[in-house]
């Protein structure tokens, strides 16, 4: 802690870090100036209110929280809403006589990359051989 003068009365400086939210959801962490009164004002000037750092930052981290778990809320029901989308084609393919199983191989193959399939095809043949499988 360092003294500092500031508007007469004598203050002390500390420097903590908090987590700030920038855009895109990034948390990173920012330093912080707090200012403490070090003595009782002289003369019966009126000491100048410092607000307490640990209640306004706990209110602070309960609002961010709150936000944080309403923003889990909202994309945990779009989750569940898509997944009930996927359920639904699914079952619209198995009842015009496609395998359901094999669809979702598909999807899954056409999602990887052309080099890594055929390296993993390969690989896979040939364990398939030495198994005697093919």
């Amino acid at each position: 802690m360092q003294p500092l003068r500031r508007w007469g009365a004598l203050l002390m400086s500390a420097f903590s870090m908090r987590m700030v939210r920038g855009a895109g959801g990034q948390s990173r962490h920012v330093p912080t100036l707090t200012l403490v009164p070090a003595a009782p004002a002289k003369r019966g000037k009126k000491a100048r209110h410092v607000p307490d750092p640990i209640k306004t930052n706990g209110e602070t981290a309960a609002e961010e929280m709150r936000l944080l778990i309403e923003r889990l809320e909202r994309l945990h029901e779009e989750k569940d809403g898509i997944a009930q989308d996927i359920a639904d084609v699914l079952a619209e393919a198995k009842g015009r006589g496609f395998d359901a199983k094999a669809l979702e191989s598909i999807r899954k193959i056409r999602k990887k990359e052309k080099l890594a399939f055929q390296e993993e095809t390969a690989i896979l043949e040939t364990y398939m051989q030495s198994l005697g499988m093919l």
